[in-house]
Parts: structure tokens; sequence; C-alpha cells
């Protein structure tokens, strides 16, 4: 292990300038900016951690510069990120939720002051709150976001990628570029391994089966040691600088929460921030308060590069070399999880060097100094402390102005869903509970829905107990409808959903589920009226425009049925089902060969059930071709022998 932690230290050092004092580079550097999610400050070495395996982060800390309390604006990841790349808070970024937002083209992002600047930019990604289709790849010239864990019953599809594969990507990519004239590089790397579940590989899993938490630390360190040797390797004479943080921690039960999103205690928001390389002094510790929202400034700082314009981020630059000697800008904080979630009260909050404000129903105020772990609320006994903190939160929340917002598409929303996080859409009857009365019931909401597929009967079970404590709460409602319909409840489910939309809930998620409930009974025009409803608001939305199209098959309406499924194979010419669906709408319309053609693509692009082959054998009979008609039904049976009407419709045929 000695040898290893020494092994790891040496790569972290060589990537490390032992400068003095900090000055502007004359030959623009490399810069390699590490977010590590969902990692707490204070489960790393370098930040007091006595039983932490951080070898690798702490001797980057020893031969740079750690700042002590660096502050995440909100503990959730895509809002997050987008105040680290932006410089601005989420209330003027608008990015609130990873469910239902995306990161607008406005402002401007780290990536595009690079790529402006001459940089080559690029990223690699490890987890699908970060994929392109959320705005972050704005400025990259490569944006790789290609997730390989999922494709099981918790997670149906990919939505994340262990430490290990991204850093054999980066590996990759970087042994592509040197065969080209090499240019400066910014290079981010996501590492998303220690959020929950967590399940790190052996020997990690074994060494820390107590602390399964430490073990995903200890093997992403590790493989932030195989980055850094990597990028050393392959860009030789390269002095980069390394920046290291995350975008939020986790709770860990304090506060009653587990994981992360409702609170904004420190738990939650505070997080590792270390900076190394070409004017950056060895072994400084900066104990100042510092924000997630200064790092993008800073970095372009480091590297000479112009500064994003009207940030509410400031570049860390002077405290590298010297503390500063009064307070700096203090952090603006919020978590609007309970509130879109489940109609609780939003929490926003101020902090800076010494106290913590917290804009609740019940106010909290905390002496960060005496009391970090925020047990001791002040705010009734120092009332006028309280006061002047919300006044200053309120201004600053006041003068943030409102951006628009893109909306996340409908399938990104099943992929996050298998990641923990959920959104409750709207509704008129919110609560406004405090946070700190509920959190039980967000525990019970979340074992819910991680059971609600496997056992929707406990699921159903524990969200009806939770509706006795909190009748309102939307996304309660919203995954007992889900649990019901695994079930085959679907009246009952469909009762639940209509009441939560008839209170005030027009998300897509709900007025989905609606819709299935509807289909599943046979109430096609409720189901058809939620669909359209849905489809007028995003055209996009393929998983509507299917239902869509074959609600339309079976009512005869077959030329928009056919409108609906072409633009579905435009934009995505690999999904076979709307080929096939495309192929039985042309078939009903009368358009046989037209038809058999978008069978025989769906076949040739993978599909393999008998749908395609029946379909491609009736458009080859309606259009004269009896020879392939046949040929095709005696594959369909050769996939599935027991189909009469298939065997009885090649008889028909009378080959002789």
């Amino acid at each position: 292990m000695a040898a290893a932690a020494t092994a790891l230290a040496i790569a972290a050092g060589a990537l490390a300038c032992r400068a003095a004092t900090p000055s502007a580079p004359t030959i623009p550097p490399d810069v390699l900016l590490v977010t590590i999610d969902t990692l707490r400050a204070d489960r790393l070495g370098a930040y007091g951690h006595r039983d932490a395996a951080t070898p690798t982060i702490d001797s980057l800390a020893a031969r740079g510069v750690r700042f002590a309390q660096a502050i995440a604006p909100t503990p959730l990841t895509l809002p997050s990120h987008a105040s680290l790349f932006t410089g601005v808070t989420p209330m003027r970024h608008g990015v609130r939720e990873n469910v239902g937002f995306v990161v607008g083209s406005a402002p401007a992002t780290l990536a595009e002051r690079f790529q402006s600047a001459g940089y080559a930019t690029s990223a690699f990604i490890s987890g699908f709150p970060l994929h392109r289709r959320f705005g972050l790849m704005r400025g990259f010239d490569h944006y790789d976001d290609q997730l390989t864990r999922g494709g099981d019953r918790a997670r149906p599809a990919a939505v994340e990628r262990r430490a290990d594969e991204t850093v054999a990507a980066v590996a990759a990519w970087l042994d592509q570029q040197t065969k080209e004239p090499m240019r400066p590089l910014f290079l981010w790397v996501h590492l998303f391994d220690p959020h929950a579940p967590y399940e790190s590989p052996e020997p990690y899993a074994s060494t820390f089966r107590t602390r399964p938490y430490d073990g995903e630390i200890a093997f992403t360190d590790a493989q932030v040691g195989a980055l850094l040797q990597r990028v050393g390797q392959r860009r030789p004479g390269r002095d980069p600088i390394v920046a290291v943080t995350a975008d939020h921690g986790e709770g860990l039960g304090e506060h009653g929460e587990p994981t992360h999103g409702l609170f904004v205690y420190d738990s939650t928001i505070r997080v590792p921030l270390i900076v190394a390389g070409p004017s950056v002094p060895a072994g400084r510790v900066v104990q100042s308060m510092v924000r997630l929202i200064d790092v993008a400034p800073t970095l372009l700082d480091l590297s000479g590069v112009p500064p994003l314009a009207n940030v509410d981020g400031i570049s860390l630059r002077p405290l590298l070399a010297q503390d500063r000697t009064s307070a700096g800008p203090p952090a603006q904080i919020e978590s609007l999880f309970g509130w879109l979630c489940c109609g609780w009260a939003p929490l926003h909050a101020r902090r800076d060097d010494a106290w913590k404000y917290i804009d609740a129903p019940r106010a909290e105020l905390y002496d960060m100094a005496a009391d970090p772990g925020e047990t001791n609320n002040l705010a009734p006994s120092r009332a006028a402390d309280a006061s002047r903190l919300r006044r200053d939160l309120e201004a600053a929340m006041n003068a943030a102005p409102v951006p628009a917002q893109g909306q996340a598409p409908a399938d990104a929303r099943e992929r996050l869903r298998s990641l923990g996080y959920v959104s409750g859409g709207g509704t008129t009857k919110p609560s406004r509970r405090d946070p700190k009365d509920v959190a039980e019931l967000s525990v019970t909401i979340g074992q819910a829905i991680e059971v609600e597929d496997a056992d929707p009967v406990r699921a159903a079970g524990m969200l009806s107990a939770v509706l006795r404590a909190d009748p309102s709460n939307p996304l309660a409602r919203r995954h007992l409808g889900i649990a019901l319909m695994r079930q085959r409840k679907y009246a009952d489910a469909g009762r639940v959903l209509n009441a939560l939309i008839a209170d005030g809930d027009s998300s897509t998620e709900t007025l989905g589920l609606a819709a299935d409930a509807a289909i599943e009974q046979g109430n096609l025009r409720d189901a058809r009226s939620r669909l359209e409803m849905l489809i007028a608001r995003d055209p996009d939305d393929t998983t509507v425009a299917m239902k869509l199209g074959i609600l339309l098959v079976r009512s005869g309406e077959f030329d928009r049925a056919v409108t609906l499924f072409r633009a579905i194979v435009a934009r995505e010419p690999g999904n076979t089902d709307a080929l096939v669906d495309l192929g039985g709408a042309l078939l009903g319309s009368g358009a046989a060969a037209d038809a058999a053609g978008y069978f025989q693509q769906a076949i040739e692009r993978g599909a393999r059930g008998t749908l395609a082959w029946n379909g491609l054998a009736f458009a080859r009979q309606q259009s004269g071709d009896r020879i392939g008609a046949a040929a095709a039904m005696r594959e369909s049976l050769r996939i599935e022998p027991n189909q009469p009407d298939i065997i009885v419709a090649l008889k028909n045929l009378d080959l002789r």
C-alpha cells in the first residue's frame, strides 16, 4: 500500500508546480478539471478523514493549494455543474433541478471561453445527469458521454460509467491526439462512482465492506491517479493546471438525509477544492470560504485566458499566495428539490465564513466555527442576526433575472429516475411544509420508488402511508399510481392520477401515466386527449408520438399516423419499433409497396420478432409479390411456429 501511495504521489506531483507566488503564464498551460460526483470534503485524508484511502488527492493537495471551505450552490448534479461552468448561481442560469431542466444558450461557459482562446476542449462524462442533451456540451470539441452501466431492472438504460472505463476512454482519445500538432488542452473528466448505490469493484468492495461509500471514494482516487499518469505520459513537456472538486456531498444520515438533494447543510454542500500546477504554490491551505462559482474565473485567470463576463464568481488567484484579510463574497445556496417534487417549502440559504442562515418555515442560523455540524439553531436567540441575513438573502434573490429554460425530454426523465432523481410535478395544493418535518417521509418515498417495479404491493403500502401523513404530496401520488399500474389495477391508478391532474399537476410524466392507464382500460378517447396535449407541448417526444400514432392507426387515421412515424424515423433512423409502426400505418393506408420497404429496413436494422416479418409478408402480398410474401411468412413461422393465422395465410397463397 505504501508503494502504491508513493507512486500515485509521484504521478500527482509531476503535474504540480512548486512556484512560490502565482503569476500569469507566458505559454498557455493545459488545464485538467476533475469533478467527482457526490464527494464530501470530510471523506478525504487531506480534509481530516483518518480512515481515508485517498493518496492521490491527498498528494495533490500537499503539492498545491487546498481550500478548506468550498461551498456548492446546490446539492444536485446538473445545476451545480452549470454553476461551476458559468460562474453564476442557479438563480441566474435557471437550472434548478436535475429533472426537467436544460442549460440554456446563455450565459457563456468555461469551455466556450477556452475554446475561443484556441484551446482544444474535451469532456468525458460518467453520469447521465450531465449527458449532452442537458446543455453542458457547449464549447467542447469532443464530448464523450458514452455510458455503459445499466440495462438491468433497477437501471433500465445506460446511466453511468465506472471511473476506470472513463479514464480508459480519456487515454484512448489522448493517443489519437498525439498525431496532430499539440494545442493547449482543456480537459474535463467527471467521475460518478461515489454516487449511490455504492458498488465499488474488488478489492475495494471487500476492504470497505462496512464503509461502501468510502470504498467508492478510494476506488475513484486510484483512478484519478491513473488519469494523472496518463495525461503526463501523453502530454509530455506540458505542466497542466489541475483542479479537483465535487458538485455536492452526501448526507450519510446526518439531519435525517441518507443521500442528497433535500437539505442545504454542509454535509451536502461543502465540497473539496484542490488546485495545483503552474503558478500555484505547494502545500498551502486557504481557510477562507470560497464557492464553486469561483472555479471558472480562477482557472481562466491562471491560464491567462480572458474572463467570463457578468459572473457571480471571482478569481481565487490572489488567495493562492496569501489569504484574504477580509471576508470574501457570501455563498448563495438553494434546494428546490422538496418544492418541485413534493410541494414542500423551498430552501434558500446564505453562508459566509462565520454564519449560515437557512430561510425555511422555521428559520435556521448556525455559527459555522463553533457548530460545523449545524446542530444548534441560533435563529430564535439571535433574531437580529437572522433578520439581517434574511434581508441580504432576499436582496440577492430579488436581483437575479429570471432566465428562459428548455425542458428535458421524457426519456431522459426515466433514466434520471433510475438514479434516484425524481420530480413530482406542479400542484395547486402545495403543503409548503418545512423539509425538516418531513425528512422521514422523503426517505420512505425514496424507498418505495426503489421497490415499485420489483414489489409494487409493498411500494403502494408505503406510499399510502406517506399520503396519510402528507395528503397533497404530488410525488407520492404519482408513484402510487405507478405502483397500482404495476399491479394491473388500472382503474385505481387512473383515479389516483386523474385526481392529481385535477389538482394542477400537468407534468409530462403524470399526463403520460394517465394516458397509459386509460389505454389499459380501453378508454381510448381519454388516452388520446392526454397524448394530444403532450404532443402539442413537445412534438419531438418519441414516446408520446409512438403511443399517439398507434391510437391513430386503431381509429383508422392512417395519414396522420404516417406523419408522426415518419418524423420519428427521420430523427431516429435506427428505431426499429418506429420503422415497423410506420410500415403498419402505410399498409393500412394502402401504400403496400412503401410499407414493405420500411418493414425490410426494420429487419435489416435489428428487428427480430415476428411483427416485422408478418408486416413484410402482408405488404408483399398486397403488392402482388406472393413468392416474397411466402418467404417472409416462413421466416416468421421459423421464429414462432405457433401462429395459426400465419399458417392459414401461407396455405391460402397457393403457390402451386
